[in-house]
C-alpha cells in the first residue's frame, strides 16, 4: 500500500509541474483569456477547481491547430485579397450617394463582384487545405467563417442585381452597399479570428495597442553605412467620436554605433589639411546621459604653417594629445523638426590644442561635425516611410526625443509623439501591419543561399 501511494503522489506531482509549464504557453498561443486553474493548498493532495485534464486538452489543441510556415504564407495571400475587395467596394459605394458621379463610379460592379469572389475562393482554398486535426480543433471558428462566407455571397449578389442597368433600385443610392460592406467586414473579422486561433498574432482595427515590426533604416556617415534597427508601438490614450488618439513611441537601437564609434566617426572628425590645424581621431566611445548622450574622443592635434611664397614646405608649429567629452542634447522644435545641440562637457588638453578647442574655430567645427553626424543617426527614427504603415505615416507628430540605456551595454534614441486616426485608418493600419508581419515571417523562413556552400 505504501508503494502504491508513493507512486500515485509522484504521478500527481509530475502532472502539476506539467500544468504549471503548459498553462502560460497555452494562454500565449490564445493571446490571454482566463487564468490558470489549480488546487487550493490544504489538507488534500488532490487539486480542486478547474479540471487539469481540461487545461492539458486546451494546450494540446493549441499545438494541434498551429499554422505551418506554408499556411502562414497562404494566409497572407487571402488577407491581401480580402483587403483588395474592401478597397474596390469602397471605391464603388462612395460615389453612389453623389448623383453627379453615380454614372461614373471608381470601379464597376463586375470588378467588385470578381474581387469578392476571389477573396472567398482563396479563403475556401485555405480552409480546404487544413489538416483533419486542424479542422476538428477549429470546428467552431470554421463554422462562423462559413456563415460569414455565405452571407457575403448573398449580399454581393444582391448589390450586383441592384446595380444592373434598368433595374429599379429598391434602396437609396448611398445605402446600397452598406449591407455588403458590413458582410465583408464580418468576413474579414472571421478570417482574423481563424488566424489568431492558429497562433498567428494579428492586429485588428479595434485594438488599443499596436506593435510596429522592426525595420532596418540605413544611415550614411561619410564613407560608412550603418543599418539601424527601428521598432515602436502605439497606445491609445483618448477617443472622441470616431477619432482616436494614440501615443507613439519609436526606438532606434544604437548598439552598432556603440561598437564601432571610432570607425564611424573617424571620417567625420579627421581633418587632413596641409596647412593650419589638424585633428586625428584615436579612440571614441558613446554613452547615454539621459536625455542627452556623451561622446568621448581621444584626439591627436597638429598645427602646420606653410610659407609658400619662399618655396618652402609645411612647418609643424605645435602638436599635442588630448581628449574631450561632448554632450549632445536632442530636442524637437515647434515645427516638428529635430535639433541637436553640442557643448563641451570636459576638455583634457593643454597649450595650443586646448586654446583652439575652447575658443577657436577648431572647437566649433568639431561640435558641428558631431552634431550633424548624430542628427543623421537620429533621423532613422523619424523616417516614417520605413517605420510606419502607409495608412498613418503622414499623421504622426514627434514631440520629444531622448537618448537612454536600453539594456546592458546598449543605447537607444527614443522618440515620443502622438497621432490622431479614424476608425477606418485604424483598420487600414491593422491590415498593413499584418501584411508586414507575414512578409517578415516568410522572409525569415527562406533558406540562406550562402549556407551549405
Amino acid at each position: 500500500m505504501i508503494r502504491k501511494s508513493t507512486t500515485s503522489f509522484a504521478a500527481e506531482l509530475l502532472l502539476a509541474c506539467v500544468l504549471l509549464l503548459s498553462s502560460p504557453i497555452a494562454m500565449a498561443q490564445r493571446h490571454g483569456g482566463g487564468g490558470m486553474g489549480g488546487g487550493i493548498p490544504g489538507a488534500s493532495n488532490r487539486p480542486t477547481g478547474v479540471n487539469q485534464k481540461d487545461d492539458l486538452k486546451d494546450f494540446h489543441r493549441a499545438l494541434a491547430v498551429q499554422a505551418t510556415s506554408q499556411q502562414i504564407a497562404e494566409f497572407q495571400t487571402l488577407l491581401k485579397e480580402t483587403d483588395a475587395a474592401k478597397t474596390k467596394l469602397a471605391s464603388l459605394v462612395q460615389p453612389l450617394g453623389n448623383t453627379a458621379n453615380a454614372s461614373r463610379p471608381g470601379v464597376s460592379a463586375a470588378e467588385v463582384d470578381q474581387s469578392v469572389e476571389l477573396a472567398r475562393t482563396h479563403s475556401q482554398k485555405f480552409v480546404d487545405g487544413l489538416s483533419a486535426v486542424q479542422k476538428s480543433g477549429l470546428k467552431d471558428t470554421l463554422k462562423k467563417l462559413g456563415k460569414a462566407d455565405s452571407d457575403l455571397e448573398a449580399e454581393a449578389k444582391k448589390l450586383s442585381e441592384t446595380l444592373q442597368p434598368g433595374n429599379p433600385a429598391g434602396t437609396a443610392p448611398d445605402t446600397r452597399g452598406d449591407s455588403l460592406t458590413k458582410s465583408l467586414a464580418d468576413f474579414s473579422d472571421q478570417q482574423l479570428a481563424l488566424g489568431r486561433e492558429m497562433g498567428m498574432t494579428l492586429a485588428q482595427g479595434t485594438d488599443v495597442t499596436f506593435n510596429l515590426p522592426e525595420v532596418k533604416s540605413t544611415v550614411s556617415l561619410g564613407d560608412q553605412t550603418l543599418a539601424l534597427p527601428v521598432s515602436g508601438d502605439l497606445s491609445q490614450i483618448a477617443t472622441q467620436g470616431a477619432q482616436r488618439t494614440f501615443r507613439l513611441q519609436i526606438a532606434v537601437d544604437l548598439s552598432e554605433l556603440q561598437r564601432n564609434t571610432a570607425d564611424l566617426l573617424r571620417s567625420q572628425i579627421n581633418q587632413g589639411r596641409a596647412c593650419g590645424e589638424r585633428l586625428v581621431l584615436r579612440e571614441a566611445s558613446i554613452a547615454p546621459a539621459t536625455p542627452a548622450t556623451l561622446v568621448t574622443l581621444r584626439l591627436h592635434y597638429e598645427r602646420w604653417s606653410c610659407i609658400q611664397a619662399l618655396g618652402q614646405g609645411g612647418q609643424e608649429l605645435a602638436e599635442g594629445e588630448g581628449s574631450v567629452q561632448v554632450k549632445l542634447s536632442p530636442a524637437v522644435d515647434k515645427a516638428n523638426s529635430l535639433k541637436l545641440t553640442a557643448e563641451f562637457a570636459h576638455i583634457d588638453a593643454s597649450g595650443a590644442m586646448e586654446q583652439s578647442l575652447r575658443s577657436g574655430d577648431l572647437g566649433d567645427d568639431l561640435r558641428d561635425r558631431l552634431s550633424q553626424s548624430m542628427l543623421a543617426v537620429m533621423q532613422a527614427g523619424v523616417n516614417f516611410e520605413k517605420v510606419l504603415p502607409a495608412a498613418v505615416r503622414n499623421l504622426a507628430v514627434v514631440q520629444s526625443a531622448k537618448f537612454e540605456n536600453s539594456g546592458i551595454g546598449r543605447m537607444a534614441v527614443v522618440f515620443d509623439g502622438q497621432m490622431q486616426i479614424s476608425d477606418a485608418q485604424a483598420n487600414a493600419m491593422a491590415t498593413q501591419l499584418n501584411q508586414a508581419l507575414f512578409a517578415q515571417g516568410t522572409a525569415s523562413q527562406e533558406p540562406d543561399p550562402t549556407k551549405g556552400r
